[in-house]
């Protein structure tokens, strides 16, 4: 069987933007409230530590020059920092809509009468047995439906079909 590839990394849009927008906004707030916590503590213990050793040192433009540099580099950091998890999300969520679309798309061609395919999901994917379940589901109820056929198609009478498929559908 030859290995399926992946086409396409953004299946479902909405649900893998959202996620996206979600992840980036919990990380960019975790970045900013343990930076400014830190930032806060370290700067105020340098600046106390500054003022006891050089009383007379300018300790507020050293600082406004300090704040400027740390922005600058801060900036580039954080905004690296988003966009590789924006790509570790949309790639660990493939995993996830991808099966989901597959399933629901095997399960709508199937309620329009197109032949049963069986589902197939990469390695890594979720929803493995989700997927298992419902090809087993989906080919029990086919076989199911050729063994009345099957029945229906007999040469016997009506009477006789009809008390077969009652003992066939009792199981």
């Amino acid at each position: 069987m030859g290995k399926i590839r992946r086409k396409k990394y953004l299946i479902n849009k909405p649900v893998q933007i959202g996620y996206f927008g979600l992840t980036a906004w919990f990380i960019c707030l975790g970045i900013l409230l343990v930076g400014s916590i830190t930032y806060y503590f370290t700067l105020s213990t340098i600046i106390d530590e500054i003022e006891l050793v050089s009383p007379g040192f300018d300790t507020v433009e050293t600082v406004n020059r300090i704040n400027f540099i740390l922005q600058k580099k801060l900036a580039l950091i954080f905004a690296g920092l988003i966009i590789v998890a924006g790509i570790l999300v949309i790639l660990y969520l493939h995993r996830v809509v991808g099966p989901v679309f597959r399933i629901e798309k095997t399960l709508r061609e199937l309620s329009q009468d197109k032949p049963f395919v069986p589902i197939r999901l990469r390695r890594k994917d979720s929803f493995q047995s989700l997927a298992e379940a419902v090809n087993v589901f989906v080919s029990r109820c086919q076989t199911k439906i050729q063994q009345a056929k099957n029945i229906i198609n007999q040469p016997i009478s009506d009477a006789e079909k009809i008390e077969k498929l009652k003992e066939f559908f009792k199981d």
